[in-house]
């Protein structure tokens, strides 16, 4: 047998190691107002959160949420084309109704905004609000028509996001990122704005003072969709590589990880009891996942195309919609996870969608060029 011959560093080596750096850690200086705001968000998200839960806990609560859910759900089915209009002259990308207004906005690919009455669909006020394509338009939580402040807000390929009033008017301009954005949503309180981007970040913006509060890094791909949770505890953001991030917005940090999608996610949102997430995209499905189970329930089936939008009813989030490239909308309950409605009408692509309290209104939008009511 050989002997065994010990390994012997030189005196050159063992002097190298020891002046060696060490390694460098990185993060981003976050501004000023951060911690602050994050204290705040701590504050508000656990009173609400408590609120939420002590309902929950209620017997009459449940019963009073069982009965509501069935209504919604005959609302639902009983959908039908109400009123179309010709939105613009060019593909509409995407569509957003106000919570407590009467406005309903859109969007196309040549940056031009419109805000109309959701009642009739008649246009209130057309806006340049983007040299180049406009990618998504969103209204503001707290708008109402007539009363001074901002209104609405888009997204564009410019790499900007800006703020307006409903007279058209340019109230602010939220610059950061270095590539195009993909979406934009409101903080539920309308406080902030988030943006995702196809630079691989998402990132949080005070609306007011227009401090970027949070820039979220390390994404693999583009960031794509994006959604608040009603306690304004925590967002969920879709990539273009099938992965969903929940992160929390109170310390910042990446929580859980949302898998099970084989193809790009185009669309995701969070219910009104939340913990329900939906994610959405190209692979043709839409997938719930209950965050306290940290897992996928249910797959739905839901297209025969790529799954452009999915949005919950605003009130309950019993019913949700998707909207499809297949040239259909779905509304669907998320008790049974039975296809309630299937809204026929477009000529071409379902680009967008939006469902307003007990799923008693619905909007859809898409490369016909028209908007479209149903209630």
């Amino acid at each position: 047998m050989e002997p065994h011959v010990a390994y012997e560093r030189d005196e050159d080596e063992t002097m190298d190691v020891d002046r060696a750096d060490p390694p460098e850690i990185f993060y981003t200086i976050g501004c000023d107002d951060s911690g602050r705001t994050r204290r705040k968000r701590a504050v508000e998200s656990l009173r609400r959160a408590t609120q939420r839960i002590e309902c929950e806990t209620d017997e009459r609560h449940r019963t009073n949420e069982r009965n509501a859910r069935a209504l919604f759900e005959q609302n639902a089915r009983r959908l039908v084309l109400e009123r179309s209009e010709a939105a613009h002259r060019r593909p509409v990308v995407r569509c957003s109704s106000s919570t407590v207004g009467d406005t309903v906005a859109t969007c196309i690919w040549d940056g031009t905004c419109r805000l109309r009455d959701r009642n009739n669909l008649q246009g209130k006020t057309t806006f340049a609000a983007h040299e180049v394509r406009c990618a998504d338009v969103r209204i503001h939580p707290s708008y109402c028509a007539g009363v001074d402040g901002p209104c609405a807000a888009t997204g564009s390929s410019d790499s900007t996001a800006k703020l307006w009033d409903d007279r058209g008017g340019n109230l602010a301009t939220y610059k950061g990122h270095g590539d195009r954005l993909a979406r934009i949503a409101f903080h539920p309180y309308g406080h902030h704005l988030a943006r995702t981007s196809f630079d691989r970040t998402c990132r949080l913006w005070d609306v007011e003072t227009e401090a970027e509060l949070l820039l979220k890094e390390g994404h693999s791909r583009a960031v794509y969709a994006l959604a608040f949770q009603c306690d304004v505890s925590w967002c969920v953001s879709g990539r273009l590589d099938a992965v969903g991030w929940v992160w929390d917005l109170r310390t910042g940090r990446h929580v859980h990880t949302l898998t099970g999608h084989i193809k790009p996610i185009l669309a995701v949102d969070v219910a009104k009891d939340g913990y329900t997430v939906a994610t959405a995209g190209e692979d043709h499905t839409c997938k719930l996942c209950d965050l306290r189970q940290r897992r996928c329930v249910y797959t739905l089936p839901a297209h025969s195309s790529l799954v452009s939008a999915a949005r919950f009813e605003t009130k309950r989030g019993g019913t949700l919609l998707t909207a499809s490239y297949d040239g259909t909308a779905r509304l669907w309950s998320t008790t049974t996870y039975a296809c309630l409605n299937t809204l026929k009408a477009h000529e071409g692509k379902v680009a967008a969608g939006a469902v307003a309290a007990e799923a008693a209104l619905v909007f859809s939008a898409g490369f016909d060029k028209s908007l479209k009511r149903w209630c």
